[in-house]
């Protein structure tokens, strides 16, 4: 067959069989030819022609034991699913998601890979991706994220900062620069290496956002999914992401991965990931739409496919006693990987004896051999049968973990490294196939379930030594990147005793995740540091709790949980007492103003914030200052001071520009424009919404701001510019829940609630109405609890369900009262509105008393959702009732409308507030008619 092959290969050429391709595949691109008739053989030989060697060769050559290859046994019907899914990539431009779902050790990374080496020796060009997870890395944000980029920009772990940054630029840049120019080219290749923790220390591109981790993440998570499209665009050809692992994946890489199915479902993409049945668990909305993302669930071998796999294992035995071969089977249930290491145990214990390429068994030591019931006895069985160097070696690997580097082995046992090729030809540990083959090596154990019980063998006091040796060796170690390794080097300081360092370094990874937003590792590493600070009350201990404690409570913020903020914040105010520091003081009193504000406690809103400004003033921090000075005037606004609390802002804004405060001048044109809104400037809310997002997307490199975005889209609902004001109002809210920013969507909710009743969609209304009465509930929004349930009151009524929607509005006229809030002239006006429906005058009357009473002792509704809305319900009931004061309340109205309308110079502008709100339009025309 040789001598067949190099007579007809091409001059220059190498042609190969099929049993060499077998031994090769992975490692070589070749190009299928015609079979071949060869002397002496009788059926025709397939052959191939070597074209050259692949710049990035899958995982490994072969599969099997000894080096022999083995077939996939008993997977024929999932294979042919995925290669029809990789066939559907050429036929229309659609991403198709697949998730193979199984056990350990049942064939999950067999089936992929075998697919990975049909696909490479198809005739069709792709882009292949691939990441995995590990234990190591699922407690590190943004970690399989990291290891999908790296994999494609060829970064290996040994590579210093520099390096990685030079290989993330020269890889990822270039698509980017011909539609989005060099600088913003820049800014996405510095954006999602910041996220995953290559840092670009002092980039301009990053250092106005910094302090805002919502969108670092969101303008990341952009430049991701765009870098996947513009491989693909480049010249037409479809991707492949092929994912390992997925149950040890941390959260804020599957958000991602959420996020890009949304975002590239156009895109000819197959995203096909491994994991266990707990991910499921863990993620139940994992597979999301069963028509676009197919769930694979990988059963055991059957009886029959277990016999098969048997004779596969075994076929170097001239002949294979079906005794061996029940002894193979009996316990395995199926399982291919309990398998696999039973015969490689009995090759271990001499039960096999291999020599010359030839098998041969010793049924003597068959007959004598126990068949361990468990996969775990087996592993246990193969680890007993090492050399003692060797099992030593491994020990030392288990306790670095799952994947493990040369160097750090090395700095466990100088000796060690030495032997990691004998642990190779055993099968025990892999190279990883990314890994350089110089600097620093990365390996792998063959299986998870042989790392721990490894790692199970391991006397407590070696363990507790070794974790301690190993994380002074990663802190101190200038190939590791420091922020990636901070949740690690923690562990390792935990397992080894060492709590003050385990502590440090739990702070500094929360701190690390809280600037990019991942708030269950946050969460995670502040309740392992506190648990290691204990009660100590040592001035470092009080330090590094306030570190902890801050981290945390920004985060509850974001997601709501007020309960745990207002604990954190008490915490927070002992700490700065007992540290005796008047900074600290007002961080927490800021805090604190930030949280009544949400409770809409506005009272003790704006006194926190003016203790925060006394306790800044002390301490000389201008911003804190302003950041109080800022709480006080919109606090001031709602409590009915509204003159005063825009003075205080208009000041405030000044000093800002004055001292070149940027961030503080942001959060103050942010509360101008609020202030406008609370006094129905719709013009005015306008003008400043659009200096707003102006000036964000002048900090944010052109990148828009979901707060600055849901405030535009409000005010120009507010002016009745609707279609541009659905598109501003739907991306800010995607753009807030894919930050985890529960607490800022509920405005934009009731906005959209508000823009659906103006179009006529009425179940929309309703639909939106819910929603946002829920996530206020969720988040203790209780203002916007009362809007909320204004709305529905609204779309219930517009539905025709009077008793849903009088309940609503008396809800929110309950809740409204209690707090304080000029909502209650909305709530009121709502079952005014809701009592004419029904033909019921008295009640309507009724209803809308409090707005008579309260304006007819010189009270403005200023404050209320919708001031002109509940100006047009009391008229409407009055003129029902042929009350005379019916008149005044319309031309009050109408006035308002005008004044509003002569203001807007745009003459389009200026029609779609006169005509598309609905109470608008039926305030002229009452005029009109009049």
């Amino acid at each position: 067959i040789a001598v067949r092959m190099e007579q007809t290969a091409p001059a220059g050429a190498v042609r190969i069989s099929q049993d060499t391709f077998t031994q090769v595949r992975g490692l070589f691109e070749v190009a299928a030819q015609e079979s071949l008739r060869v002397k002496g053989v009788d059926a025709p030989v397939s052959s191939y022609l070597v074209l050259h060697a692949k710049s990035r060769p899958v995982r490994s050559a072969t599969r099997g034991i000894e080096g022999l290859p083995t077939r996939m046994i008993g997977r024929e019907l999932e294979f042919g699913l995925l290669q029809d899914a990789f066939g559907l990539l050429f036929q229309k431009p659609t991403l198709v998601a697949i998730t193979v779902v199984a056990d350990a050790g049942i064939g999950k990374s067999r089936l992929l890979h075998e697919f990975e080496l049909w696909a490479q020796t198809q005739d069709r060009k792709f882009h292949l991706f691939r990441g995995s997870a590990t234990p190591q890395t699922q407690d590190q944000p943004y970690g399989l994220l990291r290891d999908i980029l790296a994999w494609y920009c060829q970064i290996a772990d040994h590579d210093p900062p520099a390096s990685a940054r030079a290989k993330l630029h020269t890889a990822i840049a270039p698509l980017f620069v011909h539609d989005d120019g060099p600088d913003q080219a820049e800014s996405h290749v510095h954006l999602l290496g910041h996220l995953v923790g290559i840092e670009w220390t002092g980039s301009r591109h990053l250092r106005t956002i910094l302090d805002d981790p919502r969108q670092v993440r969101n303008r990341a998570f952009h430049a991701a999914a765009q870098l996947l499209r513009r491989v693909s665009t480049a010249d037409g050809a479809p991707l492949v992401l092929l994912l390992e692992d997925l149950h040890w994946a941390d959260s804020e890489s599957l958000d991602f991965l959420d996020y890009m199915k949304q975002v590239n479902r156009d895109l000819p993409m197959l995203l096909l990931g491994l994991c266990r049945p707990g991910l499921m668990e863990r993620r139940p909305d994992w597979l999301g739409t069963p028509r676009l993302h197919q769930r694979i669930d990988l059963t055991p071998l059957d009886r029959t496919g277990s016999r098969q796999l048997a004779d596969e294992l075994l076929r170097k035995l001239t002949e294979i006693p079906a005794a061996l071969r029940e002894h193979i089977t009996a316990g395995s249930e199926g399982n291919p990987f309990y398998m696999e290491e039973l015969v490689r145990m009995l090759l271990d214990q001499g039960t096999i004896h291999a020599a010359d390429g030839r098998w041969t068994l010793n049924d003597s030591r068959l007959l004598l051999n126990q068949v361990p019931p468990t996969l775990t006895a087996v592993l246990q069985a193969r680890l007993d049968a090492l050399p003692a160097a060797e099992k030593l070696v491994l020990q030392q690997a288990s306790v670095i973990g799952p994947v493990f580097w040369d160097q750090a082995l090395t700095a466990l046992d100088p000796s060690a490294a030495s032997l990691l090729p004998a642990l190779q030809q055993r099968d025990l540990v892999q190279r990883r196939a990314n890994a350089p083959a110089d600097g620093l090596g990365e390996y792998a154990f063959k299986h998870h379930i042989l790392y721990q019980v490894t790692y199970a063998t391991v006397l407590k006091g070696t363990q507790r030594e070794l974790h301690g040796r190993l994380a002074h060796w990663m802190t101190g170690h200038s190939l590791f990147r420091t922020n990636e390794f901070l949740g690690i080097a923690a562990e390792h300081f935990e397992q080894a005793g060492d709590t003050a360092n385990a502590a440090e370094f739990h702070t500094r990874a929360a701190e690390h995740a809280r600037a990019r937003l991942a708030h269950e590792a946050v969460l995670r590493h502040v309740a392992r540091g506190l648990h290691l600070l204990g009660p100590t009350s040592s001035a470092d201990a009080r330090h590094l709790r306030w570190r902890l404690l801050e981290v945390r409570e920004h985060t509850l913020e974001l997601q709501g949980e007020r309960a745990g903020q207002r604990a954190d914040i008490e915490s927070l105010e002992q700490l700065a007492e007992d540290l005796d520091d008047d900074r600290r003081r007002a961080h927490a009193f800021n805090r604190r103003s930030v949280l009544a504000s949400r409770l809409a406690d506005y009272a003790n809103a704006e006194s926190s914030a003016r203790q925060a400004m006394a306790c800044a003033a002390r301490a000389g921090d201008h911003e804190l200052r302003l950041r109080g000075q800022r709480m006080v005037a919109i606090n001031m606004a709602r409590l009915g001071q509204v003159a005063q609390g825009l003075a205080l802002a208009e000041a405030t804004i000044a000093e800002a520009r004055a001292l070149g405060l940027r961030l503080a001048e942001a959060l103050c044109l942010n509360t101008l424009s609020s202030l406008a809104a609370t006094r129905d400037d719709q013009v005015g809310f306008f003008e400043l919404a659009q200096q707003t997002m102006a000036f964000a997307l002048d900090m944010n490199d052109g990148r828009p701001d979901p707060h600055a975005l849901t405030n535009l889209g409000a005010a120009r609902l507010g002016l009745g510019e609707l279609i541009q004001s659905r598109k501003e109002l739907e991306e800010g809210l995607r753009l807030l829940r894919a930050s985890g920013n529960q607490a800022g969507g509920c405005a934009a909710l009731c906005r959209l609630a508000s823009l659906s009743l103006w179009q006529g969609d009425d179940a929309q209304a309703l639909a939106m109405a819910h929603r946002a009465v829920e996530q206020a509930l969720a988040v203790q929004a209780r203002d916007f609890e009362v809007v909320a349930l204004c709305l529905l009151g609204d779309a219930e009524l517009a539905l025709g369900r009077h008793l849903a929607a009088t309940q609503a509005f008396e809800q929110a006229q309950v809740l409204a009262v209690e707090l304080e809030l000029a909502y209650r002239f909305d709530a009121a006006a709502g079952l005014g509105r809701v009592a004419l429906d029904l033909g019921d005058t008295n009640a309507a009357l009724q209803a809308i008393d409090p707005v008579l009473m309260h304006t007819a002792t010189g009270g403005s509704l200023h404050g209320a959702e919708s001031p002109l809305l509940v100006q047009w319900t009391c008229h409407q009931v009055l003129a029902r009732a042929r009350d005379p004061r019916a008149i005044a309340w319309l031309e009050q109205a109408h006035h308002a409308i005008q004044a509003t309308a002569a203001r807007i110079t745009d003459t389009q502008l200026r029609h779609a507030y006169l005509t598309n709100i609905p109470h608008h339009r039926a305030i002229v025309a009452a005029w009109a008619a009049r």
